[in-house]
């Protein structure tokens, strides 16, 4: 179907999912017919008025490309007018990283059930919300879980909190305060010690005026692109071409060498990755909410913001 016109997801990523589905790694019936069947929209105004149906989606934005590409606009879409005017005036979008301990062996289940817990414990801890982050100091947090792989350690999830705040500490004072409470709420939450950071690699703390967080690159658009400029394609052909595409896989590409972020793995279906892929979509659990963001309308600058209408 051709949703070009219509639908904002790049074609790239409805190429994925076919993949993904081809490949059985995606197996459910609702998403694998995910943005492939028009139904009427409820409110007919939005978002746009001129089209009274909608593609129908299935929502499984841990385990559809399509869907968790919709979330991560949504989400961005959201923080943007809130982190610029943030910026604006004198305030900084606080980037942390969380990171458990483990290794190849670790169930990847496991791993996120103590995470997600310990990061649930982490915002109610009294170093978070009084002392570095409290409501005067609070506009928003962006809590974003990833899932990255490598041979040597297994799956890495992990967690970007970015935080706008107004508070003047330096970042760098932020980090050695968390760093302890971190790997304390871990100790807690986490039967298996191993699991537990150390206060060195436990917790990564930096400014992030742009609300990035990766340096990582999708190949397969680059790839994309290099076909496209050469001859359009039929999609039986392209499909073929999908498989045998060739992707940098040099370092600089990568956000750390040997470890490849479930985008990456999305973009380069080749025989390492449809397994690890096989297992994310399948174990991860339920709860393990991706990405949301939270506003504090309490803030001073909460009502200096105009957000962006659709």
């Amino acid at each position: 179907m051709d949703t070009q016109s219509t639908d904002p997801i790049p074609k790239h990523i409805y190429d994925i999912h076919q993949s993904l589905v081809e490949e059985g790694i995606i197996v459910r019936p609702e998403i694998i017919k995910c943005s492939k069947e028009w139904i009427n929209k409820l409110e007919k105004d939005l978002p746009n008025p001129f089209k009274s149906k909608r593609l129908m989606r299935c929502h499984y934005v841990n385990h559809c490309p399509i869907c968790n590409h919709l979330r991560e606009q949504e989400v961005d879409w959201k923080m943007n007018p809130y982190r610029q005017v943030l910026l604006d005036n004198g305030g900084k979008n606080v980037l942390m990283t969380f990171n458990l301990r483990h290794n190849n062996k670790s169930s990847l289940q496991h791993l996120q059930s103590v995470l997600k817990d310990s990061i649930n414990k982490l915002k109610d801890d009294n170093i978070y919300k009084r002392k570095l982050f409290p409501s005067r100091y609070r506009l928003y947090v962006k809590t974003e879980y990833e899932i990255s792989w490598s041979e040597d350690n297994g799956f890495h999830p992990h967690c970007h909190l970015q935080i706008g705040t107004t508070n003047p500490m330096p970042t760098d004072e932020m980090k050695s305060l968390i760093a302890p409470a971190w790997k304390k709420i871990v100790t807690k939450v986490s039967p298996n010690k191993y699991f537990i950071p150390n206060l060195t690699n436990g917790v990564d703390a930096t400014e992030s005026k742009s609300g990035g967080h990766s340096d990582d690159k999708d190949p397969y658009e680059d790839a994309m692109k290099r076909l496209h400029r050469l001859h359009k394609k039929s999609v039986k052909e392209m499909k073929e071409k999908f498989k045998d595409i060739k992707f940098d896989t040099a370092p600089e590409s990568r956000r750390k060498e040997g470890s490849y972020s479930l985008m990456q793995m999305q973009s380069n279906l080749n025989d390492i990755f449809i397994p690890v892929l096989k297992e994310i979509y399948k174990k991860t659990i339920r709860s393990f909410r991706r990405v949301f963001f939270n506003l504090n309308s309490h803030h001073s600058l909460f009502r200096k913001t105009t957000p962006i209408l659709k």
